[in-house]
């Protein structure tokens, strides 16, 4: 066993290492000073605890050094800063408040090393002055970035990475960066409120005009928002994401989200989602019920037990009955529909609306679990059952895509045997109307998302990857094979912008809570891909 002095000569040498490493300067004079300090100590009181002493004492001098270490760091921290001029500062300003997406992103996730080593040097720059080489390379357009080093767009706040690991230097690049910006937002908005300087309001509308958003632009961007996200869908002009008992809105390019409504009396899970011209949300959803009598069911489609009397499904052992609910652009709940009974009984009642989609009429289209020989069921604005669209010939997927294109017409995925395509809804005559069958390889799975493309009549999402198509034309183009996509194809959730653009989000990690699994939000990304030919 070693002694008390052997562990406090090796507890001394690890503190001057740890100088050593912090590059202090140690005087010799120390050693010294810390000797003359014990001799004035009773030597046959302290003899047996004096090097003990000497490691706190040395321990003590280090400490202070430090922090005159750090006070000097953040001395040159400060004078780096202050360095800039206010034409550079106000570069910074301006760049903040002409940015099309409030927060910054990213063209590829940091990976949990880089995080790790960001907060490190994040540190270090602080307390330690360690400062970059070299500026941020700033890109005057995305396609300007050739996969070398790190590239700044500052019209999306855009940071684009290379594929290999950063390096520490281009890690302290973005530290400095983001560190000038934020430093030039303060000072500049104290020069505003004190009058030595106007806000640079032309400044800003000159760079917003010089810098337009392309339709097409492709992100990044990590989710710093706190919902344990189930479902997303396109809104005219954001996305709108769910959870439970709760809907939240987030600006297209944003990262972050906030709470648009959760006036729900009972537990309540949101299947799909549709926001009309007029910006009245629909929401198909399942809400818990208590009363549900003596009824049992059977259990179906992708684990739901459907009561045949009462239509209502079990979800995480707890019973629940489907609805559509309609919320105006003031977040008022004008029109609630019992799904499980505003259904012919030839035709089955929805236990689970999968897809919804709403016309320029204003007609309700839905395809769910429960129905029977119908593809599709049709109600007008106030939930009254209009018409079920049948075919003899063709069949669809209860998740088989339903949309509007870019005609206007409402399009539905069919499929005859193992034969796939897509067919336009002929409301008036209950069936379809053009038909276009085997446009994608044979043996490709599942057609979803029907929506306008960004240069194409249609686009869709399918286990092989995302096809577009232009009406009559005799196949489809996958413009993004499942296996050249930025994330896993497995469980991701999908929505088609107005601009055509498509987004992922990609949920990585989840937890339990009660009986559900849910995601985890700080583990959230969600990638934003052009459908437009490359």
């Amino acid at each position: 066993m070693r002694s008390k002095c052997d562990r406090t000569d090796r507890f001394e040498q690890e503190l001057f290492r740890m100088a050593e490493r912090e590059k202090m300067a140690i005087p010799e004079s120390l050693y010294g000073r810390v000797d003359d300090t014990l001799a004035g100590l009773k030597q046959k009181r302290y003899r047996v605890r004096r090097k003990w002493k000497k490691a706190v004492l040395l321990a003590a001098a280090l400490t202070a050094m430090c922090s005159i270490t750090v006070m000097a760091a953040v001395g040159a921290l400060q004078q780096r800063m202050e360095a800039m001029n206010e034409q550079e500062m106000e570069a910074y300003f301006v760049q903040i408040h002409a940015s099309k997406i409030g927060a910054d992103n990213y063209n590829r996730p940091l990976t949990d090393e880089e995080e790790q080593r960001m907060k490190e040097l994040r540190t270090a720059y602080e307390q330690e002055a360690l400062f970059p080489e070299k500026l941020l390379t700033m890109l005057s357009e995305p396609e300007a970035y050739r996969g070398k080093g790190v590239g700044f767009y500052k019209g999306t706040s855009t940071f684009f990475l290379p594929e290999e690991s950063l390096s520490d230097e281009e890690l302290l690049q973005m530290i400095d960066f983001t560190y000038k910006r934020d430093y030039s937002l303060q000072a500049l908005n104290e020069k505003i409120e004190t009058g030595e300087m106007s806000f640079p309001a032309k400044e800003i509308a000159e760079e917003t005009n010089a810098e337009k958003t392309n339709a097409g632009e492709e992100l990044t961007i990590r989710y710093t928002g706190e919902l344990p996200v189930q479902k997303m869908a396109a809104g005219r002009n954001c996305i709108y994401l769910t959870g439970k008992n709760s809907i939240h809105k987030m600006e297209i390019g944003s990262s972050d989200s906030e709470l648009f409504f959760n006036d729900f009396e009972n537990d309540t899970y949101i299947s799909d989602m549709y926001e009309d011209k007029e910006g009245n949300l629909y929401l198909a959803l399942h809400e818990r019920i208590d009363d549900i009598g003596e009824d049992a069911g059977n259990t179906g489609a992708a684990g739901y037990a459907a009561d045949v009397g009462l239509g209502s499904v079990t979800i995480a052992g707890e019973r629940y009955r489907p609805g559509l609910w309609i919320l105006n652009a003031e977040k008022e709940v004008v029109k609630k529909i019992d799904l499980a009974f505003d259904s012919e009984q030839e035709y089955g009642r929805i236990s689970k609306v999968t897809r919804m989609v709403v016309d320029e009429e204003g007609y309700i289209y839905l395809r769910g679990v429960g129905l029977r020989n119908a593809l599709l069921l049709v109600l007008d604005g106030q939930g009254n059952y209009v018409k079920s669209i049948t075919s003899e010939t063709y069949d669809c997927h209860d998740l088989g895509g339903l949309g509007i294109g870019r005609d206007g017409k409402v399009y539905t995925q069919i499929q005859a045997g193992d034969n796939m395509g897509i067919a336009a809804v002929d409301l008036e005559k209950g069936g379809l109307g053009e038909v276009y069958m085997d446009i994608v390889p044979e043996g490709t799975i599942m057609l979803d998302l029907i929506a306008p493309g960004s240069e194409t009549d249609l686009v869709f999402w399918g286990y092989d990857g995302i096809f577009t198509y232009d009406l009559g034309e005799k196949n489809a183009d996958n413009i993004l094979p499942a296996y050249q996509a930025p994330c896993d194809w497995e469980g991701v959730m999908y929505c088609a912008l107005p601009d055509g653009r498509v987004v992922f989000g990609d949920r990585t990690e989840f937890r339990q809570e009660g009986n559900s699994m849910v995601s985890v939000p700080e583990k959230i990304c969600f990638y934003y891909v052009t459908t437009a030919p490359k």
